[in-house]
């Protein structure tokens, strides 16, 4: 072990949540069906589709994109509520903001989910989705990314993602024994020397990519 020693403490009230769309498994077709998207979208959302400034983003895409969000703010929430089931239409977007500039280059998102007011952030480039929750709309200790991956196979992809987040953890905290484990809810956790850090980890795959977020305060 080098660097500073991290002072180890219990688990905090914070989260994080991700998640990762790639565009080529999904069917555009089927989602572009009522029936399909209508268990995504409410139908405000379906109405903010029309009145989005969306160069270039097709209705599937925007669903998808709407699922990632969802799926995020549910495992940002699950940590703290490990009760919950996850219901799309339940949690609510009220806010959808393009991409500011080619260099921002991320969609901006208000949700609302049940009392809690969350925020997103959501990539989409080489036909992938990476959305990643806060309750920041700053982001300021968010840290997260994805790659793809030569697999599709689920425990590669389970396995390539923990081993990614592990080497960026070791890079930020500067330790080389942290390990993860899943809480009694099924969320990741990080355990520095055996014991918890209290730093909330979230993971997500699909097809042939990896993502991975967590929240970290000096």
């Amino acid at each position: 072990m080098n660097g500073y020693s991290l002072q180890v403490k219990p688990q905090r009230r914070f989260s994080t949540g991700n998640d990762i769309v790639a565009l080529r498994a999904t069917q555009p077709d089927r989602t572009s069906l009522p029936r399909f998207y209508s268990r995504i979208l409410t139908v405000a959302e379906q109405e903010l589709y029309d009145r989005l400034e969306r160069p270039g983003l097709a209705f599937d895409h925007y669903t998808w994109l709407c699922w990632s969000i969802k799926e995020s703010a549910y495992k940002f929430n699950k940590r703290n509520s490990p009760e919950l089931v996850f219901s799309p239409l339940r949690i609510t977007i009220s806010e959808l903001l393009p991409p500011a500039s080619a260099a921002e280059g991320y969609y901006r998102c208000k949700i609302t989910c049940g009392p809690a007011i969350l925020y997103s952030r959501s990539l989409l480039r080489d036909g992938v989705i990476v959305t990643v929750v806060s309750d920041d709309p700053q982001f300021t200790n968010t840290r997260w990314g994805f790659q793809p991956i030569g697999s599709s196979a689920h425990a590669d992809q389970s396995a390539a993602a923990r081993a990614l987040v592990l080497q960026e953890l070791q890079a930020t905290l500067h330790r080389d024994d942290l390990q993860l484990q899943k809480d009694e809810a099924g969320c990741p956790i990080v355990l520095a020397g055996g014991l918890p850090t209290g730093i909330p980890v979230s993971l997500a795959h699909h097809d042939h990519y990896i993502a991975w977020s967590f929240n970290y305060c000096h």
